[in-house]
């Protein structure tokens, strides 16, 4: 397979996902619907005489939300002071690990001092789809119209 095959399978693929994604979102909703108006909590998939699937509606857990970091903070620090740790805001982390370099493979900070606490760490490429246009109406339209047939790309046969 050329790499121009693999590129058209691979949007063809993204397409398929981003639409199977909304159709899904649909269906939860609208049977949501459907089981509380009926009362029902599960539901059965079926596909002829097999059972394919259980949908259920899960149960809500009660969880707390914090309202105020700082009070809660100051509640922590009077009744439970063990609890609270000293560290670095998270929004603060990224601006200060800039001031760092790599320089024959040693890691220096803004002072030229040498860094034992931190390592480079560089991520591997990937790929994204981003359609071009109509691009995702044409492939749509290609699919529907068996041009493409979605079962050989997601090799379902």
């Amino acid at each position: 397979m050329s790499i121009k095959d693999k590129s058209l399978k691979l949007a063809a693929v993204s397409l398929i996902a981003d639409e199977a994604k909304k159709a899904k979102d649909r269906l939860r909703a609208e049977l949501q619907e459907e089981m509380e108006a009926i009362g029902a909590d599960r539901v059965k998939a079926e596909l002829g005489d097999d059972t394919i699937a259980y949908v259920t509606t899960t149960k809500p857990r009660f969880k707390w939300q914090i309202t105020s970091d700082i009070k809660f903070l100051h509640w922590v620090k009077e009744y439970f002071p063990s609890e609270v740790v000293e560290t670095v805001r998270e929004s603060s982390i990224d601006k200060l690990l800039e001031k760092l370099q790599l320089v024959d493979e040693m890691v220096i900070d803004h002072n030229g001092e040498e860094i034992r606490w931190a390592a480079p760490n560089i991520a591997d490429p990937y790929l994204t789809t981003k359609f071009a246009g109509d691009g995702r109406d044409l492939l749509k339209s290609a699919i529907v119209g068996n041009q493409i047939d979605a079962r050989k790309v997601l090799e379902l046969e």
